[in-house]
């Protein structure tokens, strides 16, 4: 038998409360659920290069969600976006939070005489596991490969005071790429326990931790996941009620635990043993799949031209141009670094002399010396906007590199570059030292 959360069994007497508890919890983490698996697995598969996507379903979803945003919540949907903020999320959410109560009432009406529910309870915590268990594998799969928040050149050259909080936090992380790997590999492990039944209380344990970390950041850093890390934050938590007495005496008393006996998925013994190999199998599918989808992106090659390239000279049409700071044409860098957010394999960011920047995704043709630019990317967003522009480079000596175009906003210009050797930065090249016998210095 298994505890439930008022200490009782889950084939005995539930309180009251302990029983419209589940049935919410159910109806709603069920949805949520079954959202986040639609959302989800699209992005998985195409992460190993199989493409298949759920437009048709969000395209059924958006017109309520846009009534119920304009209507009820006085909120504008700009986009179909998950995963992150939008309106269209809160706004999604908002809906399985009405839909999910509703369904509570009616069925505690229904099944009012009911007093437990033990199959049920089995066979929801199965599926609940594994919602978290995927969650923490994707999350946790793209800090231990770091591709979530990976090292960006620009943000050597970036004032600090152009930073987001975000982009403060994000930097941070990336910099020091072992304590983003052990990040991962704390939400990895948490996933796994997830997985074996005997485990789900440690699992679930570690997950809110993890997701309470997670959560305070996006709250304090005004990260665009606080929907995301919020609802697995509760999930945890929910996973987590039926062990809340055995904790607590555990932590706050001298009391022996009460030893937790799982409710079997089936009635024999054999199917639960086929039920549990299942479990594994699947669950290790799912970690190899979340792998290959950051290890295909981490391994992405280094751009021909990879670095940061200082100008030493700008000119236009011919006529050589001063690095004036009210110049909005004359470029001051380009950094040419590794596509971690977008299709092109190459994202190239122009800093002009006001030190704001513009930020293209694009190919390097290294045997004809061809720089074509594809996509403007929106800053923060990554939204891509088609451009065609062509640039022209070439190596005059070593550390040295020119670029031509014919028609770069209206203008055609040369420039040539000094290459800056990004260690040369006290971020990137100082070091690790146990022993450090210099004052203080930020």
């Amino acid at each position: 038998m298994a505890e439930t959360e008022d200490g009782g069994s889950a084939e005995g007497h539930w309180h009251p409360l302990t029983r419209i508890g589940f049935r919410f919890g159910v109806c709603y983490f069920g949805l949520f659920g079954l959202a986040g698996v639609f959302g989800l697995i699209p992005i998985l598969l195409a992460g190993v290069g199989i493409h298949a996507g759920w437009t048709s379903v969000l395209r059924v979803a958006r017109p309520a969600i846009e009534w119920t945003a304009t209507n009820v919540l006085g909120l504008r949907v700009v986009s179909t976006q998950v995963g992150s903020d939008s309106a269209f999320q809160w706004t999604a959410l908002f809906l399985l939070l009405v839909i999910a109560s509703v369904a509570t009432v009616v069925w505690s009406v229904l099944d009012r005489r009911r007093t437990y529910y033990t199959r049920l309870f089995a066979w929801s915590r199965l599926y609940l596991r594994f919602v978290l268990a995927i969650a923490m594998f994707y999350f946790g799969m793209a800090k231990a490969i770091p591709t979530q928040m990976p090292f960006v050149l620009n943000r050597l050259v970036e004032p600090y005071g152009n930073f987001s909080p975000e982009g403060v936090l994000w930097s941070q992380v990336s910099v020091s790429q072992p304590y983003e790997i052990m990040l991962g590999a704390a939400e990895l492990l948490a996933g796994v326990l997830l997985l074996i039944p005997r485990a789900t209380a440690a699992g679930a344990l570690l997950c809110a931790v993890d997701m309470m970390q997670v959560f305070l950041l996006n709250m304090t850093y005004d990260i665009r996941l606080k929907t995301v890390s919020s609802q697995f934050l509760l999930l945890s938590l929910f996973l987590l009620a039926p062990h809340a007495r055995r904790l607590l005496s555990v932590l706050f008393s001298d009391r022996a635990a009460p030893a937790f006996r799982p409710v079997p998925l089936f009635g024999t013994a054999k199917a639960n043993r086929i039920a549990l190999v299942a479990q594994l199998v699947v669950g290790l599918i799912l970690l190899g799949v979340t792998g290959a989808q950051n290890w295909r992106q981490w391994h992405n090659h280094t751009p021909e031209l990879y670095g940061i390239y200082q100008v030493a000279a700008f000119s236009s049409e011919g006529y050589a141009r001063d690095p004036l700071l009210t110049d909005e044409l004359r470029w001051r860098r380009v950094v040419v670094d590794r596509p971690f957010h977008v299709t092109d394999p190459v994202v190239l960011t122009i800093q002009h002399m006001d030190d704001s920047f513009e930020e293209y995704g694009g190919t390097i043709d290294p045997r004809r010396h061809f720089i074509d630019l594809h996509n403007r990317i929106t800053l923060g967003t990554y939204a891509e906007t088609p451009v065609r522009v062509r640039l022209t480079y070439w190596w005059p000596g070593p550390g040295r590199l020119i670029i031509d175009a014919d028609d770069y906003s209206g203008h055609r210009i040369h420039a040539s570059f000094t290459r800056q050797d990004p260690n040369s930065f006290p971020l990137t090249g100082r070091g690790f030292s146990w022993v450090q016998e210099q004052p203080y210095n930020r």
